[in-house]
C-alpha cells in the first residue's frame, strides 16, 4: 500500500512540475527588453520630448493564469505630463509583445 501512495505522489508531482515548467516557459517575453526600450525612446523623440522626459523604469508583466491578458512590457516616464485626454496625465506605455502599445493615463 505504502508504494501505491508513493507511486501516486510521485506521479501527482511530476505532472504539477511539468505544468510549472511549460508555464514558466510560455511566460518569456517574446519582444526583448531593448527593444521595449528603444520603442519607448522613439515614442518620446517623436513628441519632442526626449530632452525633458525620460524612462524612469521599465518591467515585464507576463501572463498570470487567471485574470490577466497577454504580457507587455510596462514603461514609466521620469514625470507626468498632459495626456491627448484634457484632464488627464501620462504616465507611461504598455508595451505588447509584436511592438504595438497604448499610452498609460492617469
Amino acid at each position: 500500500m505504502k508504494s501505491v501512495i508513493t507511486s501516486v505522489l510521485a506521479f501527482t508531482l511530476s505532472i504539477f512540475l511539468t505544468f510549472f515548467s511549460d508555464l514558466q516557459a510560455a511566460d518569456l517575453p517574446t519582444l526583448a527588453a531593448p527593444e521595449a526600450a528603444r520603442i519607448a525612446q522613439e515614442d518620446l523623440a517623436s513628441r519632442g520630448l526626449d530632452s525633458t522626459i525620460f524612462i524612469l523604469e521599465m518591467s515585464y508583466k507576463g501572463q498570470k493564469l487567471i485574470g490577466s491578458g497577454p504580457a507587455y512590457w510596462e514603461v514609466f516616464w521620469s514625470k507626468e505630463f498632459d495626456a491627448q485626454t484634457a484632464g488627464r496625465k501620462e504616465i507611461g506605455l504598455k508595451i505588447k509583445m509584436d511592438g504595438s502599445f497604448t499610452r498609460s493615463v492617469r
